[in-house]
């Protein structure tokens, strides 16, 4: 009696759901059940799997902006002297816009200075800004210094901006004059070294400095 007892208690053991078989995780890339509700999805890692292509796609070479383009091609078609006047100017090359005043300058590059004079063989400072506007702008300006000063309507000397006239007292009232151009650089027939740029910062013509001016007619 408890041999037979004791095969009818393992049978009905061997039924229980207890030690039913867990089945096994598919691994053919469809869902599989994990712990209550909560599934997970197995893909393949071989290279041509298709579940893998696309899912992180090689990044495509962006376009630069189109700002970027216009930048870059204004340097390109810079002009070899604007490169030149931008070291001497310590800005950018892209801030040499106005090509013309530029070649303007060259021309009259290093002309000696003489009281009275109007060519390249000697000039002064106000015949100088005279021919520069004149070249440049198209505008006829008075001949002396203080005359120009009188023609312009005076700027701060913070909002100077290029074309615009600069003013100095080298010996009594107005009696120099240079034309702006840009970081506080000014062109001008100097007596010393001629047509040259300087700075409103070096001693010498900060503490000479008397006003700045702008054309009346020019923007």
């Amino acid at each position: 009696m408890r041999k037979r007892y004791f095969i009818l208690i393992l049978v009905g053991m061997s039924s229980c759901s207890l030690f039913k078989p867990i089945p096994r995780a598919q691994s053919n890339g469809k869902a599989s059940p994990f712990i209550e509700n909560v599934s997970v999805t197995l893909h393949s890692t071989r290279p041509n799997d298709k579940s893998i292509e696309g899912a992180v796609s090689p990044m495509s070479p962006e376009k630069p902006p189109s700002s970027t383009t216009s930048h870059i091609q204004k340097i390109e078609d810079a002009p070899p002297s604007a490169f030149q006047y931008a070291i001497l100017l310590d800005v950018e090359v892209e801030h040499i816009n106005d090509n013309k005043l530029y070649e303007s300058i060259t021309k009259w590059w290093r002309a000696p200075y003489k009281l009275g004079g109007t060519s390249l063989n000697g000039i002064d400072c106000s015949a100088f800004v005279k021919e520069l506007y004149s070249e440049d702008y198209s505008l006829k300006l008075p001949r002396t210094a203080s005359d120009q000063a009188n023609f312009s309507r005076e700027v701060s000397k913070e909002n100077l901006k290029e074309g615009d006239l600069v003013f100095f007292n080298t010996q009594k009232g107005i009696s120099h004059v240079g034309l702006y151009l840009s970081n506080n650089k000014f062109v001008h027939a100097s007596t010393s070294m001629g047509v040259i740029i300087s700075d409103l910062n070096e001693p010498y013509w900060n503490k000479r400095f008397v006003k700045a001016g702008r054309i009346i007619n020019y923007p």
